[in-house]
């Protein structure tokens, strides 16, 4: 439930939702440049793969997995290609599909963040591995970004 109101040209804004403590991971690495990420809601795993496959090929970008997290269409995507974040940010606005919230806050804070821990329940599994086209740059433990956010229970 969200209430607003406004007091003399100032809005108020009260919200009450459920939510639940996760722990996500960011893609900026310590030098600076950024993994790629992805978040897809609610597409059928057949479009995931066919957009993901047509940045890899683009970008030649290296092996990118991919993990359901929610029955039966919602899924997340990682690629361990270190990269510059406009060139990031590019690869992402030139994945068809990708949710706009995610890609809209991700380009907003500077970096972006994708959940590792379970939600209601639901952890991210691995689906398959997308071969890519060299070898990556970086591996899991290079990322040192991690932070514990709210969510909304759904």
């Amino acid at each position: 439930m969200i209430k607003r109101f406004r007091i003399k040209g100032v809005r108020f804004t009260f919200t009450i939702a459920r939510t639940q403590k996760v722990i996500g991971v960011n893609s900026q690495l310590d030098d600076g440049t950024h993994i790629l990420m992805w978040d897809f809601d609610e597409v059928p795993l057949e479009d995931v793969r066919i957009e993901l496959r047509k940045v890899q090929t683009r970008y030649l970008l290296s092996d990118i997995y991919l993990l359901r997290t929610k029955e039966p269409d919602n899924y997340i995507a990682y690629c361990f290609t270190a990269l510059p974040w406009k060139r990031a940010v590019e690869i992402l606005a030139q994945t068809n599909l990708v949710d706009w919230n995610f890609f809209k806050f991700g380009v907003y804070r500077g970096h972006f963040t994708l959940r590792v821990t379970p939600k209601n329940g639901r952890t991210p599994r691995l689906v398959e591995v997308l071969g890519g086209f060299e070898l990556a740059n970086c591996e899991v433990a290079d990322l040192m970004s991690w932070v514990r956010y709210e969510t909304l229970r759904r």
